[in-house]
């Protein structure tokens, strides 16, 4: 993963957002930014910050796909 950038994973009963951190020797950490109450909007804010595009239509298709 690349320095300063986001993910999501569950935290506690929700989804919490951290911000990683590479030490150089290998080793990494993640900065607690903040809870979220769903997956979706933990994935929105990642890619807000992360600038990466968020495709809604694609998303709604393969939700579609799966009923």
């Amino acid at each position: 993963m690349k320095e300063g950038q986001f993910y999501y994973a569950p935290h506690r009963r929700m989804w919490g957002v951290w911000k990683n951190h590479n030490h150089g020797n290998g080793c990494s950490s993640g900065e607690f930014i903040m809870d979220f109450p769903s997956k979706d909007s933990a994935r929105r804010f990642v890619y807000k910050m992360n600038g990466w595009n968020l495709n809604e239509n694609k998303d709604e298709a393969q939700i579609q796909e799966k009923k």
